[in-house]
């Protein structure tokens, strides 16, 4: 078996015991409905699993009152996610919940988790960096998509660039390129990120997105050749 089905498979498992946590199974792993209470079993409890589903409670925003809560709980996380005994199911949950609170002081960890050994919380971190980070973050993303050796994570930078939505016609130029990979999964995310970074829709063949995004990078050429360069203040 090799290991990128193994991290799929080891994804999908996670997603499902997400998606249990998520429909209220609270019989099963009891954590409360409030963040307070679920932010409480996600810092003490010793069983992983309870941690685990207390992760994937925390991203649900029913269960905040305030933006001081979602403050709070991104501290907590951000440090839980540091911990080096925590599975990395739940480091990718961390991620994952990160990104749907979606508060700009997550940015630094999910710069720091898309490089992480463990390919599920580089999938999750790649999304949620797209998230929470600044449109600098697009280079990290491209990087990623280009280069990591786990498919889901390519998909999953992807998806991150789709979210971030930077304005950097060379972004758009690297999404098209990644129509012509050999990788059906690539290619579909691609083109996804593209209707959705453009608002436009020319088809599912490269060719017409070319002509699209070639004249912005034109000029986008000109407009950095003809600026003047920049002085110090005094």
């Amino acid at each position: 078996m090799d290991d990128t089905f193994s991290i799929r498979r080891a994804y999908a498992c996670w997603v499902a015991l997400a998606g249990l946590a998520l429909g209220g199974c609270a019989h099963f792993y009891p954590v409360g409905t409030t963040a307070t209470n679920i932010l409480r079993h996600a810092q003490e409890d010793p069983d992983p699993n309870v941690r685990f589903v207390a992760y994937n409670k925390l991203a649900s925003p029913n269960v905040y009152d305030n933006q001081e809560q979602k403050e709070n709980v991104v501290r907590v996380l951000i440090k839980r996610l540091e911990l080096a005994n925590e599975p990395a199911a739940s480091r990718a949950a961390i991620c994952r919940t990160l990104g749907e609170i979606g508060l700009p002081e997550a940015r630094d960890a999910m710069r720091r988790a898309v490089d992480d050994p463990e390919g599920l919380i580089r999938v999750e971190a790649c999304r949620a960096l797209g998230k929470v980070g600044r449109e600098e973050d697009a280079v990290i993303l491209s990087r990623i998509m280009a280069a990591d050796a786990l498919l889901d994570a390519n998909v999953a930078a992807i998806e991150g660039l789709a979210s971030l939505k930077p304005k950097d016609p060379r972004i758009l130029q690297v999404l098209v390129q990644g129509m012509d990979n050999d990788r059906p999964a690539i290619r579909y995310a691609s083109l996804k990120a593209l209707r959705s970074m453009t608002g436009k829709d020319f088809g599912i063949q490269p060719q017409p997105w070319r002509e699209y995004v070639q004249p912005m990078l034109q000029s986008n050429t000109t407009a950095t050749a003809i600026a003047p360069p920049a002085t110090e203040k005094k």
